[in-house]
C-alpha cells in the first residue's frame, strides 16, 4: 500500500500541495495580503445575512487525549461533522465529560474522560476502582448480562488526575428494549467486611459517584453503508468502524463468547484497490484499534481507529470474508 491509497480512503490532503505553496514566491504574497485584506470585507457583510454559527464547529474537549484513540487527523474530521458531544456533570470530587459519541444503528461508541477534583478522587478514578453499568434510565433497572463495555489506552490517555475512556455499548439485541432510554452509570465496589461463604460480600459504593452518569443516544449520527456477504450476511460500514448487531441474538449457551481475533482486515476502495487496515502509518500503532465481541456472531463491532471517508469505500474483507456495497 502506498500514500495514494492511504488518501483513497481518508481524503487527506496530499502534503506536496502544502509544499508548492511555501514556495510561492514573496511577491505573489503581498497581493495575497490585498486579497485577504477585501476578503475580510465581504466576510463581514456576509455576517451580517448568514445566521452565527453556520461556518462553526465545535472542539472535543479533550482533544489531545481522544486523539489517542481516532489520532489527531480523525479527531478533526469528528469535530468537522459536529460530533463532539462536550455533555458535563460533576459533583464536589469528579467531574464527567463525554467527548464524543456515535450511534451507527447497532452500537454507540465513543470517549469520555473523568476528571478528578480533589487530591483524594484521583485514585477512585482508576480503571481498577471505577466501575460502570447499563441501565434503563427510566427505572435504573441494571440491563444484564449487556454491560457498558470500555477499554483503555494501556495508559497513554491517563493523566495525572485526569483518565479519558473509550466506550461501546449495544443498543439493541435480545437482551435490551430498545423503546426506552438506557443510562451508563459509575460507582465503586466496596467491601463491607462481612462474609456468606463464598468472600467478602461487596455493595455498590457511589461515595464518590454520586450523580455521575449519562444517558446514551439512540439515533443514528453518522454516515453508515450497508454492505453484504455472498451468504446474505449484512455489516454496517461507518467512518470510524464495522459493526453488526441482530436485535434477537443472544449468547448461545454452547458458544464460545471469547472475542475473535481479527487475522487481517482489507478495505475495498471504489476504484477496486486493497488496502491493509492493520498495516495503515497511522491506524496500525493507534490504541482505538479494537472490536466488541465475535466476528461471525450477531454481536461484533471493529473500530479502524481513526476516521475514514466512507464514500471511497465499496467494501471490506474481514478474515478473508468479503461484504460489498
Amino acid at each position: 500500500m502506498n500514500e495514494q491509497d492511504f488518501m483513497k480512503i481518508t481524503g487527506r490532503i496530499d502534503e506536496r500541495f502544502v509544499n508548492e505553496y511555501q514556495d510561492v514566491p514573496k511577491r505573489h504574497v503581498t497581493s495575497l495580503r490585498k486579497r485577504v485584506s477585501i476578503g475580510v470585507i465581504v466576510a463581514a457583510a456576509m455576517a451580517l445575512i448568514i445566521p452565527a454559527g453556520v461556518f462553526a464547529y465545535s472542539l472535543i474537549t479533550h482533544r489531545d487525549k481522544v486523539s489517542i484513540y481516532y489520532t489527531e487527523d480523525g479527531v478533526q474530521k469528528l469535530e468537522e461533522r459536529l460530533l463532539a458531544n462536550g455533555y458535563t456533570v460533576e459533583n464536589e470530587n469528579i467531574r464527567l465529560t463525554v467527548d464524543v459519541e456515535m450511534c451507527d444503528g447497532n452500537f454507540i461508541q465513543g470517549v469520555y474522560t473523568l476528571t478528578a477534583l480533589t487530591e483524594e478522587a484521583k485514585e477512585h478514578i482508576s480503571f481498577r476502582a471505577r466501575q460502570t453499568k447499563l441501565v434503563y434510565a427510566d427505572t435504573g433497572e441494571w440491563i444484564y448480562p449487556t454491560g457498558g463495555y470500555n477499554e483503555s489506552a494501556d495508559g497513554k490517555a491517563e493523566s495525572d488526575g485526569e483518565i479519558s475512556i473509550s466506550f461501546s455499548c449495544p443498543l439493541d439485541n435480545a437482551y435490551i428494549d430498545s423503546s426506552r432510554p438506557k443510562r451508563v452509570v459509575f460507582f465503586e465496589y466496596a467491601e463491607t467486611g462481612e462474609t456468606d461463604g463464598y468472600g467478602d460480600r461487596v455493595v455498590e459504593d457511589y461515595t464518590y459517584y454520586k450523580g455521575i452518569y449519562f444517558d446514551l443516544i439512540n439515533k443514528i449520527n453518522v454516515p453508515t453503508k450497508t454492505l453484504r456477504a455472498e451468504d446474505g450476511s449484512e455489516i454496517t460500514l461507518t467512518p470510524y468502524g464495522v459493526s453488526r448487531m441482530d436485535k434477537n441474538w443472544a449468547h448461545p449457551e454452547d458458544e464460545d463468547l471469547t472475542e475473535t481475533t481479527i487475522k487481517s482486515f482489507v478495505v475495498i476502495s471504489s476504484d477496486g484497490e486493497s488496502i491493509d487496515v492493520l498495516s495503515l502509518p497511522i491506524t496500525g500503532r493507534v490504541y482505538g484499534q479494537s472490536s466488541t465481541g465475535r466476528f461471525g456472531s450477531g454481536n461484533f463491532s471493529y473500530s479502524f481507529g481513526t476516521v475514514l471517508n466512507i464514500d471511497n469505500i465499496s467494501g471490506v474483507k474481514i478474515n478473508g470474508v468479503a461484504f460489498m456495497k
